[in-house]
Order: C-alpha cells, then structure tokens, then sequence
C-alpha cells in the first residue's frame, strides 16, 4: 500500500470521527455534511496531517464523484407522484400550490438581491447565478429534520418538503442551462444541451415497456443486477449530458428522478444501498474537497466579514418572507419555522458556487463568502426551526394528510 493511500484512509477515519463526535454536542442539530465540510477546513491548515499534491489530487476526484452521487441521490429523494395534484379544489391547502408559491416568491426576491449584490459588489458577478445561489435549499438537511420532528406526513410538513423538492429540481435544471449558455453562447448549442431532458424521458418509457417482458424481469430480479444498472444509468446520464454541452451533475440528478419515478419492488432497499454507498463514503469526501479548497485568506480581508452577514440575512429573507403565506393556514408560527428551514442550503448551493468560480460567473471572492453562508444555513436554520415548533400545538392547526 502506497503512502498517499495510507494518509486517504487516515482521512477519511479522522473525518467520520470528527463528524460523529461533533453530530453529539447537545442542543445543536449539526448535519453529517456540515461536520465533513468543517474537517476539510481544518484539514486545510495542516495541523492534522500535511497533504501532498498526489494526496489532494486523490481528494480532489473522488469528491468530484462525490458530487454526481449527492445529485443522483437529490433526484432519487423525489416523489413523482407527490408533484402531481391531488386535488385542487382548495389552493391554500394543496402542498403542491403553496410549494410552487413560495418557490416563485423565493425567485423573484433572489433576483432583486443578485440584482444589488451585482450592482454593489466591487467585481463581476452574474445576476442570474446569484439568484440561483438564493434561490436553492438543501433537501439532505430539510428531510432528516421534518422526519425526526414527526410532521413529515402532515399538510405542512409535505408542503415544506415539496418546496425543497421543486427548489432543488427547478434550479438544477435553471443552473445547467445557464452553465451552457454562459460556456458557449450559441443558441443552437443550447438547444443540444436540452436534449438531455428528452434522452432521459425516453430511457424512462424503454425501461418501463423493458418491465414487462418476462426475461428481462428474472434478470433485474437480482438486486445486484439493479444495482449495476443504476450505476450504468448514473454514469451514462452524466456522460450524456457532458457530451451535449449540459453539466453532468444535472444528468446525474436527472438519473436519480427515472429511478424514483419508475416502479419496482425493491426500490427501497436499492435506495438505503445508494445511500450507504453514497453518504458513507462518496458525499463525504466531496464536502471534505470544499473544505479543502476554501480560501481562509479570505477571512483577513475586512470586506468579507461585512459581506457574510449581509448575505446570511438575504439568505434567509428569500426564504422566510414567502413562508409567510403558510400563516393563514398553519399560523405565523409555523410559516415562520419553515421559512427558517427552507433557508438551510448546502449541497447544491455550494456545487453551484464551485461551477460559478469555473466558468467565470462568480468572483471567488463571492463564492467563498456564499458557501461560508450556506455552513451557517445549516447550522443556525434547524435549530430554530425545533425551537419554534417542538412546543406548539401542530396538530390543531395543520390537517394531517391521511
């Protein structure tokens, strides 16, 4: 065994204990993501272990993979069925209206603040990425918490987890295409770009008229089959979509969507196998490469310390201000919580900042401060989302959805 894999393996143990051992202090809900992404900040000052180039290089691509797995997983997490209506004879209470709504409301007070941020800041920065950076949430962080706190199965935890279900879809699809035209300009090539979404229906009709012809049943019986065919799908979508002009991560969630969408068996068990796969080990090492990458050089520049707490407050206002519908129907209360749990971002908004810094749309300046941003989301966000609603009396205000 060579050194340089010795000192991955040193990472990735001290990384899961680290984690772990900070995922334990009371009263603060810190996500796993959030632990890993704060060791590669900490592994960055060497007073750990001392990279060498091979040694970040090793880091550095298996936390590209890393970040196809976290989108493949993002799109998995989303319920087909749940995006379409069941009944729209009362808007105000239909989870899917009230999602739309407020991703709509988010938009719109996104742009203005890329719009200011864009104007004021003192380098170049693209209005319509910031407003994506804004625009987005973090599914990873919403779920878990709407899940432990027992309202996940309510009219309003549903309408919180689809607002993070059509945030995470609408600006995957919305950053890609701007990636694309913002790389080549061409209009034409933007329309190769979009040939991704109909490659990807496609391959959902042939895999659904493949389920029933017997043979092809007894093949994709096994589970280890379906898991090799998944794989094949990942890996060929984020091809598909690189080769056409599109990003791979977009093809990679999109992957994700066809497997949630089409119906099997033993779809649970190949989700919990992804996961393990995924945010055992994947995921993990692709927050452990941001980490790596920030710039703390930054933090000596008297500018970023006034531009963070400008951008948290933003952050968080996209979010809570058009919550603020869900009062009529759950109180003030509650539309309060979830404008606050909304706010938390971190897996697409920091892929996004990353590929922004790439192509030239962002200043790494900004992208730095907006990632560091995000970190507080996830950290503050939760944590008053419990305290606001652990001790209300939810069930006497929100109809639970039977």
């Amino acid at each position: 065994m060579t050194g340089t894999i010795q000192m991955f393996l040193i990472i990735v143990i001290a990384s899961f204990v680290f984690s772990l051992a900070l995922s334990r202090i009371p009263l603060l809900r810190v996500p796993t993501a959030v632990g890993y992404l704060l060791f590669g900040l900490l592994l960055q000052t060497g007073q750990i272990v001392h990279l060498t180039h091979a040694e970040y290089n090793w880091v550095s691509h298996l936390g590209e993979m890393g970040l196809l797995f976290l989108m493949f997983l993002s799109g998995m997490e989303v319920d087909v069925a749940a995006l379409q209506p069941k009944s729209w004879s009362n808007s105000e209470r239909n989870p899917l209206a009230a999602a739309l709504s407020i991703f709509f409301g988010t938009f719109l007070l996104s742009f203005g603040v890329g719009w200011i941020v864009s104007r004021f800041f003192p380098d170049h920065s693209e209005v319509m990425m910031v407003t994506l950076l804004f625009a987005t949430t973090s599914l990873g962080v919403i779920f878990p918490i709407l899940e432990e706190s027992g309202i996940l199965h309510t009219n309003y935890g549903q309408t919180l987890l689809l607002s993070a279900l059509l945030a995470d879809l609408f600006t995957m699809l919305l950053v890609s295409y701007f990636v694309s035209l913002r790389t080549t300009g061409q209009f034409l090539d933007f329309l190769i770009a979009l040939t991704i979404l109909p490659a990807m229906l496609a391959m959902y009709f042939l895999v659904t008229r493949l389920k029933k012809i017997p043979s092809m049943r007894k093949y994709a019986g096994n589970l280890q089959n379906r898991v090799r065919a998944a794989v094949a799908l990942l890996a060929a979508a984020g091809a598909f979509a690189d080769f056409t002009g599109s990003e791979p991560i977009l093809g990679a969630f999109l992957a994700g969507i066809l497997v949630s969408a089409v119906p099997f068996a033993s779809k649970d068990r190949l989700r919990d196998y992804f996961h393990g796969l995924g945010y055992g080990f994947f995921i993990p090492v692709f927050f452990i490469s941001v980490g790596l990458s920030f710039q703390f050089s930054l933090f000596r520049d008297s500018a970023f310390w006034v531009w963070v707490p400008v951008l948290l407050v933003a952050a968080v206002a996209v979010k809570v201000i058009p919550a603020w519908q869900l009062a009529r129907s759950f109180g003030t209360r509650f539309a309060v919580a979830g404008g606050f749990l909304l706010s938390a971002r971190l897996g697409l908004a920091v892929a996004a900042a990353e590929i922004a810094v790439r192509i030239g749309a962002l200043p790494q300046f900004l992208a730095q401060a907006i990632i560091l941003v995000a970190i507080l989301t996830c950290l503050v966000t939760p944590i008053a989302f419990v305290s606001l609603t652990q001790n209300a009396d939810y069930f006497n205000r929100a109809r639970t959805i039977e």
